[in-house]
């Protein structure tokens, strides 16, 4: 016999007023950021640039997870150090203020370390996001010195639940030793990141506290996403579990800082309680990808396809490709072409969800919340 999803647990949390004016003010910064970003294109002919890059820097890894979402294509090359160089002075050169690496496993790549280095040198900030296996004490420092100010981490469970997603026995030990180097090099900035599935939803308060227990401050926790091998698992099933997770941060974001990804760019009923500011996807407007061989596209889980790519940085400059591409994000032609978000009271909230998630048609808030 089927049953509805649970809804908000226990009583539901008091909102001061204060928590939803800063709600308020900062929707609408977020909804002043898209005027003016689209009155300087309407007065200048240029669009502003990206304020964060992502470099999707390899497809190789260490490890063999479960639910990886890096499986979903394979690279005979992948670009050279003086083409990624290149690449970043040119992002520097129009005033993107953040550099990102992700994969793959990112210290696979051994000149990660120069290439890091050379985007700090231009004033970037960077950070990467490792699984933590090869992360050891030297290269910890290594990352320090070469100025990076963020790393994220991933960890989905205890030593049980983190091993058997990840099908290593080894990992959830690594990435624990790998937290304790970090904060002894002085990272400024470590995040947790946790991939939520029907394996291992029923183990983040025991999380939560290993967390806590290694000093970890900023946990980031992602709704399986329908790429890679998660296309062909059935670790994502029903629809409560979205519902568990949210009670879930509802109940701890006092504990810890937690947010939940961007591919679920606005949350109904639970919007005010899990967040303190709203949600979008940047893709177009403030952010966008750099692949494995340098094609553009707007993030690392979108397919690296022709169908989402917007130009190559081996065949254009970085800032031809930002100023001509990217229109579908840009003109929001998910209001004009889809008739469920055209006739949709919640646009200017969610802008019709995740792109990635709708590849698999996860991507109505109203659908998977049942409002």
């Amino acid at each position: 016999m089927s049953t509805a999803p649970p809804k908000l647990s226990g009583i539901k949390p008091k909102l001061s007023v204060l928590k939803h004016l800063n709600y308020r003010r900062e929707a609408l910064s977020l909804s002043r950021f898209f005027k003016k970003f689209e009155l300087h294109h309407l007065q200048t002919g240029f669009y502003l640039p990206p304020s964060y890059v992502l470099w999707d820097s390899t497809r190789r890894c260490n490890l063999n997870c479960r639910h990886c979402g890096a499986s979903k294509e394979h690279y005979d090359t992948e670009l050279s150090t003086a083409q990624v160089q290149d690449f970043i002075s040119q992002v520097a050169s129009i005033g993107t203020s953040t550099f990102a690496v992700t994969g793959g496993e990112p210290l696979l790549r051994s000149d990660l370390i120069p290439i890091l280095s050379h985007a700090h040198s231009l004033g970037l900030a960077t950070g990467i996001a490792s699984n933590g296996f090869l992360l050891n004490r030297e290269k910890a420092f290594e990352l320090k010195v070469a100025g990076v100010s963020s790393i994220q981490l991933s960890l989905d469970g205890d030593e049980t639940t983190h091993n058997h997603i990840r099908r290593n026995d080894l990992s959830y030990q690594k990435v624990i030793q790998a937290i304790a180097h970090c904060r002894e090099a002085g990272i400024p900035r470590l995040t947790i990141s946790t991939v939520a599935t029907d394996e291992n939803i029923h183990i983040l308060p025991a999380l939560k506290d290993i967390l806590l227990d290694n000093g970890i401050a900023h946990w980031k926790i992602i709704p399986l996403m329908p790429i890679g091998r998660a296309e062909k698992t059935q670790l994502l099933q029903s629809k409560s579990l979205l519902h568990k997770l949210l009670n879930f941060v509802a109940d701890h974001r006092s504990e810890l800082h937690i947010s939940t990804g961007e591919n679920l760019p606005y949350l109904g009923e639970y919007e005010l309680l899990v967040r303190e500011y709203p949600t979008f996807c940047p893709v177009g407007f403030s952010a966008c990808c750099l692949g494995v061989d340098g094609r553009i596209r707007g993030c690392p889980e979108m397919p690296d396809t022709q169908d989402f790519c917007e130009g190559s940085i081996l065949h254009q400059s970085f800032d031809e490709i930002w100023q001509k591409g990217f229109a579908r994000y840009r003109q929001a032609l998910l209001k004009k072409e889809d008739p469920q978000c055209k006739s949709c009271n919640l646009w200017s909230n969610c802008r019709g969800g995740c792109w990635v998630m709708r590849l698999a048609k996860a991507h109505c808030i109203k659908e998977l919340l049942d409002e």
